[in-house]
């Protein structure tokens, strides 16, 4: 049957690449995807499955349910565009000045959308159910994912592995990339408030020059990830926003920062939190200052199930062709909300590429030129579809 599910597919991918299009063009930012959460739950309702939507807000979860006392597996896409001007000149090009799709959302929605379909016509024959989960707001911090969890979308029926997949610029479009064990980063966000005691530029030892701490303290930042931690443990410290003083002649008595924190392990991420409020606060002290330290806690490590690693790479190989499989060995620093349900429930996350130099499908994501290749949307609904009957068929041990 895995071989089949590509045909099937293939026989949507026009219907895909118009889901995704009128997606693209009338993009939401996360917890107002309104119009979004309609035309899913209408077409759900139109393929004849069971949806509730709301879901966190904006959410639709619908339930494929086959065989009785089965299991049960969830398939995730997120719904959300960003705050990007679009720069793209297509004929689907975003309407919604400043919003635009520009992390392959919209092709994420498409390609759940046709798994949906690709799974309605193989209902009789599942021995268990399939629940899709339309997810809002995965690009805002503690977003989407976690409102879903609290509100016991992985519950009703219990969710037994979760897997999700995300487009790729970077991979040749129709090619998968899958990794066992650690596959994104925990991303924290860094907020520092350096406060000193102001007093005329010309005269700097009678003040304490918050904009000279700080300064310091974005030194020994790197000097912790350098030469304080395990170099063979990827980290990173980035401060993306300062902000201090009130004239040029003035010594300023108080610098802001802001920056993000990425570790692919629970343990290095507790440590790291400890450093960097030890350091921050000595420096600070000893030039005559003080120095507070929040860290916001982001999405923790993505780590995929080793199991179902194990028992997809196969599966997605008879489906797409063992050719269009790689597996990757090095984890990414970016940061995924997916990781929330892999905390509660076996999970499994994977690249689908979508690059295509000659269609312009060659930015990164993120950026207000990106595009996919649509030839991927066919390829990631079938996956897609395979990795859920491959999961209730198995008889893997969660």
């Amino acid at each position: 049957m895995n071989s089949e599910l590509l045909n099937l597919a293939y026989d949507l991918k026009d219907q895909l690449i118009q889901f995704r299009r009128d997606f693209h063009q009338y993009p939401e930012i996360g917890f107002k995807e309104f119009r979004t959460s309609k035309k899913v739950l209408a077409e759900l309702i139109r393929l004849g499955i069971s949806a509730t939507a709301g879901i966190g807000g904006t959410g639709v979860v619908g339930l494929i349910q086959g065989g009785k006392n089965g299991k049960t597996i969830a398939l995730r896409a997120d719904m959300d565009a960003l705050p990007i001007h679009e720069e793209n000149q297509v004929a689907y090009c975003s309407k919604t000045p400043g919003i635009m799709h520009a992390c392959g959302h919209d092709g994420h929605i498409a390609m759940l959308l046709g798994a949906a379909a690709i799974l309605c016509r193989q209902k009789k024959s599942l021995p268990g159910n399939v629940k899709l989960i339309f997810q809002p707001a995965e690009e805002i911090p503690v977003g989407g994912a976690s409102t879903l969890i609290r509100q016991g979308v992985l519950k009703n029926p219990a969710v037994h592995a979760i897997v999700g997949l995300h487009l790729a610029p970077h991979i040749p479009a129709g090619k998968v990339a899958l990794k066992n064990g650690k596959l994104f980063a925990a991303t924290d966000e860094l907020n520092l408030c350096i406060t000193g005691k102001s007093g005329h530029a010309s005269k700097p030892f009678e003040a304490v020059d918050s904009i000279i701490i700080s300064a310091q303290i974005i030194n020994a930042l790197q000097a912790v990830i350098t030469r304080e931690t395990d170099a063979m443990d990827p980290k990173i410290i980035s401060i993306g926003l300062i902000n201090g003083g009130e004239a040029h002649n003035v010594i300023a008595k108080e610098v802001t920062m802001r920056g993000t924190i990425r570790t692919l392990t629970q343990e290095t991420r507790h440590n790291l939190h400890q450093l960097i409020k030890k350091r921050c606060k000595a420096i600070a002290q000893n030039m005559g200052a003080k120095a507070e330290v929040k860290i916001i806690k982001g999405n923790p490590p993505m780590v995929n199930h080793s199991g179902l690693f194990q028992v997809l790479k196969p599966s997605l190989s008879a489906c797409l062709g063992e050719s269009n499989v790689m597996e990757i060995q090095t984890p990414f620093l970016g940061g995924e909300d997916f990781a929330f349900y892999a905390e509660k429930v076996p999970g499994f996350y994977f690249l689908l590429g979508c690059r295509d130099e000659k269609k312009k499908s060659n930015y990164p994501l993120h950026s207000s030129c990106f595009d996919l290749d649509e030839a991927s949307l066919p390829v990631g609904a079938a996956a897609l579809a395979s990795c859920a009957m491959t999961l209730l068929e198995s008889e893997i041990d969660y």
